[in-house]
């Protein structure tokens, strides 16, 4: 089995015919089988929404008959041994709210720490394999941001909320670490209640405990409303200290995007789960 490091659930691993292997990542266990001609990925129906831990069975014998799991299979002419797990970013920006709301008055800046669930993609071969499947290791309800039900976008509802001291955030296998700087260059104070984090533009980086972060992220809002000035640092956050590149981001944004970054979330769009 080759990893990455200690503590990782990513990385490759070899799985011989008619074996397979069984991962639990925080709250998502999923479990996979390789013949000669297919690879299935089985789900089971219900998770633990409390766990923390990480567990990883490889080769392991895998039962197939698993009462309500979701069974996805893949074809090949040839099944090779190699499978590749790798944490991905959202697939859509993630909505979440401070520990607390606060104003933050006119030029002051405020640094808060955000969990943010992951997704974990499948793929056969190495590093740059084809995907099998993606899926969120704890999905985040859906909700609509924006300022009417016609102007917005579809993002997640992050389930942690963001706190304004890093030792104050829970440690998950199945979320990453975002440090977001907010810095209000305008007259007129901001009411902090709601914030947009642009997860597809980000990336993913592995400290030495095996901790996930994504870049820091700073919004500058330089004028009264909600928008801001995007901006992504390079590598990992200097909180992170040294640590390796894991995954690169979905889409890649212009630097200095003007975006809408705060606001309120409308109730009651989206499909909650």
């Amino acid at each position: 089995m080759d990893k990455v490091g200690k503590g990782h659930w990513w990385g490759s691993y070899e799985i011989p015919v008619a074996m397979g292997g069984r991962w639990r990542i925080g709250p998502s266990e999923f479990l996979v089988r390789r013949t000669e001609r297919e690879w299935r990925i089985l789900r089971p129906a219900q998770d633990d929404p409390e766990s923390l831990g990480v567990e990883v069975d490889v080769p392991v014998e895998v039962d197939e008959e698993i009462p309500g799991a979701e069974v996805v299979r893949f074809g090949f002419r040839d099944t090779k041994p190699k499978l590749t797990l790798r944490p991905l970013t959202a697939d859509r920006a993630v909505v979440v709210n401070p520990r607390d709301p606060f104003e933050l008055p006119p030029r002051e800046e405020a640094t808060l720490y955000v969990g943010i669930s992951l997704w974990a993609g499948l793929f056969t071969g190495g590093e740059h394999g084809k995907q099998l499947i993606e899926f969120p290791l704890q999905r985040p309800s859906d909700t609509w941001f924006g300022p009417s039900p016609r102007e917005g976008e579809l993002c997640y509802a992050g389930r942690i909320k963001a706190h304004l001291q890093l030792q104050r955030l829970t440690g998950a296998p199945h979320r990453a670490v975002s440090v977001v700087r907010i810095r209000n260059r305008a007259s007129s104070g901001l009411s902090l209640q709601k914030l947009r984090i642009p997860m597809p533009t980000m990336s993913l980086f592995a400290d030495a405990d095996g901790r996930l972060w994504t870049e820091a992220v700073t919004m500058e809002r330089m004028q009264e409303g909600d928008h801001a000035v995007l901006k992504l640092g390079r590598g990992a956050p200097e909180q992170a200290g040294p640590a390796t590149p894991v995954s690169g981001p979905r889409v890649h944004s212009d630097k200095g995007l003007l975006f809408r970054a705060f606001g309120s979330v409308l109730k009651g769009i989206g499909r909650n789960e």
